[in-house]
């Protein structure tokens, strides 16, 4: 974790790591977890993994809000059980406050959040990166996150909604020779780029690549000063779209980011993963969301 520099708040830290370490899931040990709340001067955390919840979870996860509300928080979700995915949403996200800034979740599991909050990625305002796994290249047209809309079109209109510092959001997805459809969504993007009237900023890197019908471009847009670029870069696809007249070394270092952008590298990450949750704790899941919702 990220500390103060001042000798009284290393002592701090030294004694609540003390604790912390019995959050270590590396030996797969049950241990005590941490109820006390942090020291004052703890300003961040590398990572937290979750591998199961309850109720001591949730409070030790409660000890961080000063940091989930002042800090920028990256969350990986992996589970394949709706009902942790409905208690995530229901107990854990409130949490995060607005200061969501990488996402990393299934097409799944994005699919099952918008069934509550259809607008997720936009209900946001400080997230930046997102990322799509065990999936393709995900968006759809015309850009639309409501109630009805399907979820690549909650793609696209978060990628087309700017952050009010104009950095561009970074989307990253898979693609590969089976994404048949490939050729038409890059039309798309080629199409909503030509009839846009206002600017907006955005890369997406595909990873995984195994295509052979990627063919690069350079379009601009005199109206809105933009060019949109299709282009390999260190052996990965990247489509960004930014102003003609741009600042070469902000792009050029963003562009770099974008490529080597692991939310997994990220500092203040919250990586839940649950994959074969016991009986008993499903049942004290399912009572808790069919009373209050709350732990």
């Amino acid at each position: 974790m990220e500390i103060g520099r001042n000798s009284n708040s290393k002592q701090k830290w030294r004694e609540w790591h003390k604790e912390m370490e019995m959050v270590n899931f590396e030996d797969r040990k049950a241990m005590p977890i941490p109820q006390k709340p942090l020291p004052k001067k703890i300003i961040g955390f590398k990572r937290i993994n979750i591998l199961y919840i309850d109720r001591k979870v949730i409070t030790f996860l409660r000890h961080f809000r000063q940091i989930f509300a002042t800090r920028p928080i990256n969350l990986t979700i992996i589970t394949h059980n709706d009902c942790i995915l409905e208690f995530i949403l229901h107990n854990i996200w409130p949490l995060l406050g607005e200061n969501i800034h990488g996402l990393q979740l299934s097409a799944v599991i994005f699919h099952h959040f918008r069934q509550f909050a259809p607008s997720i990625l936009n209900d946001y305002p400080s997230l930046r990166i997102f990322s799509i796994y065990y999936n393709y290249f995900y968006t759809k047209f015309p850009a639309d996150d409501s109630a009805m809309a399907l979820d690549g079109q909650a793609v696209a209109k978060w990628l087309f909604t700017p952050l009010q510092n104009n950095v561009p959001k970074m989307f990253n997805c898979c693609l590969h020779n089976n994404d048949l459809n490939l050729s038409s969504k890059i039309e798309a993007f080629k199409a909503a780029f030509a009839s846009a009237s206002s600017p907006v900023n955005f890369i997406i890197m595909f990873w995984f690549l195994r295509s052979n019908s990627v063919v690069p471009f350079d379009l601009t847009n005199e109206l809105t000063q933009e060019q949109m670029v299709f282009k390999m870069t260190n052996y990965r696809l990247l489509l960004v779209r930014c102003p003609i007249a741009r600042d070469e070394s902000k792009w050029t270092k963003w562009e770099e980011e974008a490529i080597g952008c692991e939310i997994e590298e990220l500092w203040n990450k919250i990586d839940i993963q649950i994959y074969s949750p016991s009986d008993q704790q499903l049942k004290r899941m399912n009572e808790m969301l069919r009373s209050d919702r709350s732990i």
